[in-house]
């Protein structure tokens, strides 16, 4: 510290300096980053720093000069502190204070060491290397690092730093750093104390909280754990109220102008750049250490599909994986029931989309036939969106999952615009770009043939075969109200097997069954249960037999969820057979305008 200075200030009646709170403030310029950094959050980072020689060397009145953890209490006056007082604290929130031992280990400084070097001996102001080195580590920083190497960091706690025992002190509050991509930016915090007139030292007059620049940084190097830079003084000129800045010698520079011009409502701006007295060269920034590691940004979402070419036109069963799938803020929560304002997953769904049908790109829901639809979501969401079946599957808590779907082809959807796929996009109105994946899938053609060949037989002769009468498996109308319940009948449209096939060494036998998908209305389902049906033989004879009746689970069977017996014949025979269907689901079920797809299956031997 400058003595002349010091002096000529503290011994004129109205030249007491209050306490004022010291910001972290000035322009933090980096040189550009060694090397680029890794990209994601930071939770973790530490700030560790002196500020300078002089913040920790010996003073003229008062021992020394040295650092405190938190936000020193109101003195009421200008006046060396005393451990009774409280003011200094080792530990505050996330902010202590340590200094080097010794060995150079650094530890933590009680009050009786505060004014001593590494060694255990007191500092002295008559030596501008006799130092404590005194630092203030600030923890738990949050952040992020940009891919670019730009850095965001902010850190919560308070620090003091006491001139002279304590008659002058300020807080730093709440530092943040800010980089850009070369490693340029700023170290920041909110400064707050007290002043004092110089004419009247009895005044205590509060400073208001103001946001200043600490230190300009050069040749900072930004890597994956942070880094070691030293703030820029040597050279550094500074506009002055008071004492003149002297810029001769090997030590001549300045803390930045806010920094100064906030010292100015301290009456301490001289005692941070060079004033040409004694302690100037204790005077220039001493290095500062940030440290942090990176939690790396999550993968990318993705989808794999078990098969996407050459499916069955009739029906297969894909299995459809995806990773990835995290959640990320508000972006992907939900912005209508059911599960507004929290995170909403994703849909996963084998539909014919246009060209244009992100919802990010504001494609409107027309653009998006969904055929079948899961929705992918925590575990513990899946019974507000009514569980599995209404689709639900399980969403892992990083960001994966696994389901099958049914897919197949018809000629109504042949003629819908679009393209077949898997798709997923958020759920619940969510519109968040990342989780938008498109698979497409590929059918056999609509006039493929395709054709199996038995082993010869040669008395085999004849062939076996099935088609349905009509075009349409069936319709099943408008249900009507019975009860507490919605029930619909009809009949599945007749099919005809042709079974002409003789001779061999064993009889011709054949079978025929059916499944039904669940049913779809846009996002709503239920399930293929609820339907049900009663087989019949419309022409054949005594050697073909119909199916067991299937009732809806609603009235206490099992449905079609799951393959079920239509005909079955014990000899070759040419036979008509059809199904009286009936529909039996809840009166809760929403209304609308619901389809599912029969599959047929011709087994003969």
């Amino acid at each position: 510290m400058d003595s002349s200075t010091m002096r000529r200030r503290f011994n004129r009646s109205a030249a007491v300096v209050a306490a004022a709170a010291l910001a972290l403030g000035g322009a933090v310029a980096f040189a550009a980053p060694a090397q680029a950094a890794t990209a994601g959050a930071v939770t973790n980072a530490t700030l560790s720093w002196g500020l300078s020689g002089e913040a920790g060397g010996g003073a003229f009145f008062g021992g020394c000069n040295f650092l405190s953890a938190g936000k020193a209490g109101n003195t009421g006056s200008s006046r060396v502190w005393t451990e009774a007082d409280g003011f200094f604290q080792t530990t505050a929130g996330n902010v202590s204070v340590t200094k080097p031992d010794a060995t150079g280990a650094q530890v933590p400084v009680a009050w009786a060491d505060k004014c001593k070097n590494p060694s255990g001996t007191a500092v002295s102001a008559a030596s501008t290397t006799s130092l404590t080195k005194i630092q203030v580590n600030i923890s738990n920083g949050q952040g992020q690092v940009a891919s670019d190497g730009s850095v965001q960091l902010a850190w919560d706690g308070d620090f003091t730093v006491a001139f002279y025992g304590g008659l002058t002190y300020w807080t730093a509050s709440d530092p943040t750093l800010s980089l850009d991509a070369n490693g340029n930016g700023q170290l920041t915090a909110t400064a707050s104390g007290y002043g004092t007139s110089m004419e009247d030292q009895t005044q205590w007059v509060p400073i208001a909280d103001q946001q200043i620049v600490l230190a300009d940084i050069a040749a900072g190097q930004v890597s994956d754990t942070g880094f070691t830079a030293t703030p820029a003084y040597l050279g550094v000129e500074v506009t002055t109220t008071g004492t003149a800045q002297t810029r001769t010698g090997t030590n001549w520079g300045s803390f930045p102008q806010s920094y100064v011009d906030f010292q100015n409502l301290t009456g301490q701006s001289s005692y941070w750049y060079s004033s040409g007295g004694s302690r100037d060269a204790a005077k220039p920034a001493s290095p500062l250490t940030v440290g942090y590691s990176v939690a790396a940004a999550p993968a990318a979402p993705s989808v794999s599909v078990s098969k996407t070419e050459g499916i069955s036109r009739t029906g297969e069963t894909l299995t459809i994986t995806g990773s990835g799938f995290v959640p990320s803020g508000t972006s992907t929560n939900g912005t209508r029931p059911p599960l507004a304002g929290q995170f909403s997953g994703a849909y996963v769904v084998f539909g014919k989309f246009l060209d244009a049908w992100k919802p990010s790109a504001g494609a409107a829901s027309s653009a998006r036939k969904v055929l079948t639809q899961k929705w992918a979501v925590p575990e513990a969401s899946a019974a507000t969106i009514g569980g599995a079946n209404a689709g639900a599957i399980t969403l892992q808590a990083d960001g994966s999952f696994s389901t099958q779907i049914t897919v197949s082809a018809s000629e109504a959807n042949d003629l819908l615009a679009g393209n077949y796929g898997i798709y997923t996009y958020g759920g619940s109105g969510t519109v968040y770009a990342p989780f938008e994946t498109f698979t497409p899938l590929t059918f056999t053609g609509a006039d493929d043939v395709v054709v199996e060949i038995p082993e010869w037989v040669d008395e085999a002769t004849g062939s076996f075969g099935w088609a349905f009468e009509g075009s349409s498996p069936a319709n099943l109308g408008v249900a009507a109200q019975a009860g507490t319940n919605f029930v619909a009948s009809g009949s599945l449209t007749d099919i005809v097997v042709t079974d002409t096939r003789a001779g061999g060494t064993s009889p011709y036998t054949w079978s025929i069954a059916g499944q039904a998908s669940d049913f779809t209305s846009g996002a709503q389902t239920f399930s293929a249960g609820f339907l049900g049906w009663t087989p019949k033989v419309v022409a054949g004879g005594s050697l073909v037999s119909a199916g067991a009746p299937v009732t809806s689970s609603q009235l206490g069977g099992t449905g079609l969820a799951s393959s079920r017996a239509l005909a079955s014949s014990t000899a070759a025979v040419t036979a008509t057979v059809g199904a009286d269907l009936s529909l039996v689901l809840p009166g809760t079920t929403p209304a609308g305008q619901y389809t599912s797809t029969i599959t047929i299956t011709a087994l003969s031997e």
